[in-house]
């Protein structure tokens, strides 16, 4: 299992779940998924940093990343930021759109990453929002099971 730690070991591989402000369902508005997106994004580039696997829900998101040697604190903050500034405030009305605090474990094991990565892409199938992992868009789903490229460049070449 995953360790949880207060103190991030640089460059580590990272799963992780931020929540929206009160758990409200603002992945259910237009255009909110599309700005996360463009946040992800953008942290990934600037940080030099791998997403393995994702999921955005209605109210909270997973992914697992590889940081490479960055600050995963870093990391979550510039991402909140970019994407509250990004018009997040024009769509849901507030400048509190995140919960303060998010969780994050440690992946110590390639059994590890492949238990997380199978939780996060059933994740909307739990939820009742698709029948099939792969038929949620916002998700990297369709990238593992069917070879699909969703809205993220996902780096699989984690179990080569």
């Amino acid at each position: 299992m995953g360790l949880r730690l207060k103190n991030q070991d640089l460059g580590e591989c990272f799963f992780i779940t931020t929540s929206f402000k009160d758990h409200n369902l603002w992945g259910n508005m237009p255009g909110v998924y599309e700005i996360l997106v463009k946040a992800i994004a953008f942290q990934l580039v600037e940080t030099q940093s791998k997403l393995v696997a994702y999921v955005l829900m209605p109210s909270h998101l997973h992914a697992i990343l590889f940081i490479n040697g960055k600050s995963l604190s870093n990391f979550i903050r510039d991402f909140k930021k970019y994407a509250s500034q990004k018009a997040l405030f024009d769509i849901c009305g507030t400048q509190k759109f995140w919960q303060q605090r998010y969780d994050r474990q440690v992946i110590i094991s390639d059994k590890v990453l492949s238990t997380k990565i199978n939780y996060i892409h059933q994740n909307p199938v739990k939820a009742g929002l698709v029948k099939e992992p792969q038929d949620w868009k916002w998700s990297s789903a369709g990238d593992y099971l069917r070879g699909s490229k969703g809205p993220l460049d996902v780096w699989m070449e984690w179990n080569s």
